[in-house]
């Protein structure tokens, strides 16, 4: 319930609040001042200058050009030495945050990215395709059983003792149309020519290997001419559309010549982008592939609730385990979220005919779509905090750690030999015997899917009924956090 002086006050301090959101300050709780109200305010100026000339700005440069302003200014009587409690203070009241500097951003040709969008513009016209028709593919590593490493120690600890890290590393490759109906199967490359755990299971990826797990030119051109142009004329044939389609892909060494790239009419070809626009209009890399990796770790948790030893489990964690949880991950993207990652590249073509959904996306500033897809970045993000304070209680986990943790990407620093270990999971053994109806728990009907799930992979290629197993389970583990949460509650309210 709110207070009618609530509301008025609310009225009265109308423009102090919406000055505050402007600056970035959302999660503030109060508007109350800083003591140098008007260095701070010359200060943020000044740190807003130097971000729009994409200039680092490091707490130790806002601390002395805060002492030189205060120099100035002579704002206060008393001295002013720019302190860490301030430096934090001042950050917290114009939502200032840490980020680690993006040299692909940095630089970032926004030159280039207009002259492209008109040229990709007149190709579309002249070869009268639709946005069913224009794919963009991009590549991504992923160390799929990595688990973040991170813990609060104590002034007196040197070093911090752990698990060791699993570094078991592989390429993922994913691929999308402009409309998001069609998500063309994910190509994986690993490091083992035949995984050991791909035995009597029908994967559902493509699947390739080379010696450092990193994509090729000639596993590129074989994909391209034996996996990608087949869906897309299955997909177009079911669409009753013209077998003709447009593959945009980034200038990347490990991609071959365009003239190396295409049907032998001609009809289905790649295009490629000038270079260094990728963070800036590549559909994939706005946020395609982030979410995609960030629902592929919740499952990765989901999965990791319940067992009693984490370094055990992932040891045992196989390169199936792996492929499965990025297929459910792939199949949770939405093709209006794949639709709002187009829109950078998009905005201005127009080249399918309006309907309501599409205007409802034209009216919407390309800002605000940026934002809607934040907001699904961010609540996953949140679940996956929710799971790490289950999986691993005796560590902390910030939204920072866990974006860090998600935009690791595979490098020269694979441990190869981690690939080799993909083992045939031995299972649980254990028996869940719960009782029929609501007596049973959902602690024992995880151990039951946990069977249910090793026997499916053991005896059938079903791939739909062993999601649809592994989606139960993870609907009994959210069950079971939720039980856990009553029960904490319930003992602090006796306690």
């Amino acid at each position: 319930m709110v207070w009618p002086n609530q509301v008025s006050g609310i009225k009265k301090n109308a423009r102090s609040i919406i000055s505050h959101q402007a600056v970035g300050a959302s999660k503030r709780k109060t508007l109350r001042k800083g003591e140098y109200p008007r260095m701070e305010k010359m200060l943020y100026k000044w740190f807003i200058a130097q971000r729009n000339k994409n200039c680092p700005v490091t707490g130790e440069m806002l601390k002395k050009k805060a002492m030189k302003l205060h120099a100035d200014f002579k704002e206060k009587e008393g001295s002013f030495h720019a302190s860490p409690g301030w430096l934090s203070g001042f950050k917290t009241r114009f939502g200032i945050r840490l980020l680690k500097v993006c040299g692909e951003k940095l630089s970032s040709d926004i030159q280039a990215t207009d002259p492209f969008k008109h040229k990709l513009r007149n190709i579309i016209y002249e070869l009268k395709l639709c946005e069913d028709q224009v794919y963009n593919a991009d590549e991504t590593g992923l160390f799929w059983k990595m688990l973040p490493d991170r813990t609060y120690v104590s002034q007196t600890e040197k070093a911090a003792p752990g698990r060791k890290a699993e570094k078991a590393g592989i390429t993922v490759l994913a691929c999308t149309n402009a409309t998001g109906q069609h998500k063309v199967k994910p190509l994986i490359i690993g490091h083992a020519k035949k995984p050991r755990s791909f035995k009597a299971y029908d994967i559902p990826v493509d699947y390739r290997n080379s010696k450092n797990a990193w994509m090729t030119a000639n596993i590129f051109r074989e994909w391209f001419h034996h996996c990608f142009v087949p869906q897309i004329h299955k997909y177009l044939l079911q669409k009753g559309l013209p077998a003709k389609a447009i593959l945009l892909l980034d200038d990347a060494p490990c991609h071959p010549p365009e003239d190396e790239l295409k049907t032998a009419d001609g009809s289905i070809f790649v295009m490629y982008m000038p270079p260094n626009v990728t963070p800036l209009i590549q559909p994939m890399d706005q946020n395609v592939i982030r979410l995609t990796k960030l629902y592929y770790k919740k499952h990765l948790l989901l999965l990791a609730v319940g067992k009693d030893d984490i370094t055990q489990f992932l040891k045992h964690l196989t390169l199936k385990d792996a492929v499965s949880f990025l297929m459910l991950a792939w199949n949770q993207l939405q093709a209006n979220v794949i639709v709002k990652c187009w829109k950078p590249l998009l905005v201005c073509l127009n080249t399918t005919e309006a309907n309501e959904s599409e205007d409802e996306y034209d009216d919407i500033p390309l800002s605000l779509l940026r934002q809607k897809i934040l907001q699904e970045k961010w609540k996953e993000v949140h679940d996956i905090q929710g799971l790490l304070q289950v999986v691993l209680p005796e560590e902390i986990y910030t939204e920072q750690d866990i974006e860090k943790w998600n935009s690791i990407q595979v490098d020269e620093e694979i441990d190869l030999d981690n690939y080799a270990m993909d083992t045939e999971e031995s299972g649980d053994d254990s028996q869940g015997e719960g009782q029929i109806g609501n007596s049973i728990k959902a602690t024992e009907a995880i151990k039951s899917f946990d069977i249910a799930i090793a026997w499916a992979e053991a005896n059938t290629t079903d791939y739909a009924g062993i999601l649809v197993l592994k989606s139960l389970r993870e609907k009994a583990v959210q069950k079971s956090i939720s039980e856990i949460k009553k029960q904490t509650s319930i003992r602090k309210f006796f306690q």
